[in-house]
C-alpha cells in the first residue's frame, strides 16, 4: 500500500514538532498572553465600577464630595426634587432662574462643595446642564455625573407621575423602546445580537486562519528542508512518498490542534481566576452603574434584557459545536497543507519555497476575506453563502455560523461533505503528482507542469 507507514512519520513529526523551542516557547507565551487578556477583560471593568463610585452613591453608604446642590427648575413645571436631600445624602435646595443666575458666576472660584444644575426645555426635550465648583480640588466628577443622571431621572419620573403614570409603570415608561427590522422569511435579532453576530465571526475567522494556515505553511518547509538537504531520499528506501506527506500534514494538524486547545483553555482558565474578584463578582455594582433613579427601577431589568440578547445571539450552543468545529479545522488543515506541501515539494532550493507558496498564500487569503467581510454587516448576502460552502473559506466561517444559529445542522453537513471532496480530490491529485515530483531536481515546478503530470 502507497500509505503504509504513515503513522511512523506521523509520531516522528509531531514529537520533533512539539520539541522545538520555537513551538515550546510561542506556546507558552501566547498562553499567558491570552490568559492575562482574559483575567483583565473580566478584571478590569471592576475598577471602572469603584472608580464610578469612588465617591459614594445613594446606595453606597459613603459621602459624595459634593455637599450642596442647587436645582433651578424653568421648565414651567412644577415638580420640586428637594427629597434628593435624602436620597443623595446632601443639602438640596431649589432656586429661582434668578437666583441661579446670580450663582453660576461665583461657582468659577468657589471652593465650596457646591453644584448649580439647571432644568430647562431645549429643542422640544428636557435639558439638565450642571456645573461645579471650580476650585474645589476635592469634587470628585464621577460624583457629579452621577448626580446629574439622578437629577434626570427622578424629574422625569415626577413629569410623568404628575400625568398620572401610575408608579407601577415608571420603569416601562422610562425604559428605551428596542426595534428590530427584519426581512420576511428570516429570523428576527436585536441590535445587541446583530452587534454580536458580527464580531463574533470576525474574530474566529482570524484565529482559524492563523492557525490552519500558518501550521500549513509548517507541512511546506518540513518537506522542503528535507528534500534540498537530500534527506528525502534516504526517507523513501524505506517508506513511500504519499505516506510521508499524509504523516507530515496529520502531524502537524493534531500539533497545531493540541496549541489551539492549550490557548483556549489558558484564556478559560485566566477568565476563572478573575471570577472571584472580577466583573460577574458585581453585578449589582453593575447594574447601579448603569443608571439609578429614586426608584431603582429599570436598571437590573436593562442589563438582565442585555445579558438575555447576548445569550441568545449563540442559541445553537451545543455538543455538536465541538464536534463540528474540531471535523471542520482538521478538514480545513488537510486541504490548505495538502496545497502547501505540494508547493513544498516543487522546489530544490529553499530559496524557491517562497514564490512556490505565493499561489497557496493567494487561495487562503482569498478564502479569509471571503469569510470575514460578510461579517462586517451581519446580514446574510450571495458572499456570505458561498463563503460558507467554498472549500477554501468554509473553514474559516462555517463554526461560528453554526454556533450563532445562522445555519441548521443540514446545511453544516453540507458544508462539510463539500470540503470532505475538496479533500478527497486534492490527496488523489496529490497520490498521482507526489511520487514524481518529490525527487525532482532543478528549476520549480508549476502548476501546470503538476497538472501535466496527473494526466
Amino acid at each position: 500500500m502507497k500509505t503504509k507507514g504513515w503513522e511512523n512519520v506521523f509520531a516522528f513529526s509531531f514529537v520533533q514538532q512539539v520539541k522545538t523551542k520555537s513551538f515550546i516557547v510561542g506556546t507558552v507565551v501566547i498562553s499567558v498572553i491570552v490568559a492575562v487578556m482574559a483575567f483583565l477583560a473580566n478584571f478590569l471593568p471592576t475598577l471602572f465600577l469603584n472608580n464610578n463610585n469612588g465617591g459614594g452613591s445613594p446606595n453606597g453608604g459613603s459621602t459624595l464630595t459634593v455637599t450642596d446642590l442647587y436645582i433651578s427648575n424653568e421648565t414651567g413645571y412644577d415638580i420640586d426634587l428637594t427629597d434628593l436631600s435624602a436620597a443623595l445624602g446632601i443639602n438640596v435646595k431649589m432656586i429661582t432662574a434668578a437666583q441661579a443666575d446670580e450663582k453660576l458666576p461665583t461657582l468659577d472660584n468657589s471652593t465650596a462643595g457646591e453644584m448649580l444644575s439647571r432644568i430647562t426645555v431645549r429643542n422640544g426635550t428636557f435639558s439638565v446642564d450642571s456645573v461645579y465648583a471650580g476650585k474645589n480640588e476635592l469634587i470628585q466628577k464621577n460624583d457629579c455625573s452621577m448626580i446629574n443622571s439622578t437629577v434626570a431621572q427622578v424629574f422625569k419620573a415626577k413629569y410623568l407621575m404628575s400625568f398620572g403614570v401610575p408608579e407601577s409603570d415608571l420603569t416601562l415608561s422610562m425604559s428605551g423602546i428596542s426595534t428590530t427590522l427584519t426581512c420576511a422569511g428570516q429570523e428576527s435579532v436585536s441590535e445587541i445580537q446583530n452587534m454580536v453576530r458580527s464580531i463574533v465571526p470576525m474574530i474566529s475567522s482570524i484565529i482559524l486562519f492563523i492557525f490552519i494556515f500558518s501550521y500549513s505553511q509548517l507541512v511546506a518547509q518540513s518537506v522542503a528542508i528535507e528534500k534540498s538537504s537530500r534527506i528525502v531520499e534516504y526517507l523513501l528506501t524505506s517508506i513511500k512518498p504519499l505516506a510521508l506527506i499524509i504523516g507530515k500534514i496529520l502531524a502537524m494538524c493534531c500539533v497545531s490542534l493540541m496549541q489551539f486547545v492549550i490557548i483556549v483553555v489558558s484564556g478559560t482558565l485566566g477568565f476563572v481566576v478573575a471570577m472571584p474578584i472580577g466583573i460577574f463578582s458585581k453585578l449589582d455594582a453593575a447594574v447601579a452603574a448603569v443608571g439609578q433613579s429614586a426608584s431603582g427601577a429599570g436598571s437590573e431589568e436593562g442589563v438582565q434584557y442585555v445579558i438575555n440578547e447576548v445569550v441568545g445571539a449563540f442559541s445553537n450552543v451545543d455538543g455538536t459545536i465541538f464536534i463540528i468545529m474540531i471535523v471542520v479545522f482538521v478538514l480545513g488543515f488537510l486541504l490548505f497543507a495538502g496545497l502547501a506541501g505540494l508547493a513544498g515539494s516543487s522546489v530544490s532550493k529553499m530559496e524557491d519555497l517562497a514564490p512556490a507558496l505565493q499561489p497557496v498564500s493567494i487561495i487562503g487569503v482569498l478564502g479569509f476575506y471571503l469569510a470575514y467581510f460578510p461579517q462586517v454587516t451581519g446580514e446574510e448576502n450571495t458572499m456570505s453563502v458561498i463563503a460558507r460552502y467554498l472549500p477554501i473559506s468554509s473553514p474559516f466561517v462555517l463554526p461560528t455560523d453554526y454556533m450563532l444559529g445562522k445555519i441548521g445542522i443540514a446545511e453544516a453537513l453540507i458544508s462539510i461533505a463539500v470540503l470532505a471532496v475538496a479533500d478527497v480530490l486534492l490527496m488523489m491529485f496529490v497520490a498521482k503528482v507526489y511520487e514524481s515530483i518529490i525527487l525532482h531536481t532543478g528549476n520549480r515546478l508549476k502548476v501546470g507542469d503538476m497538472i501535466k503530470m496527473s494526466k
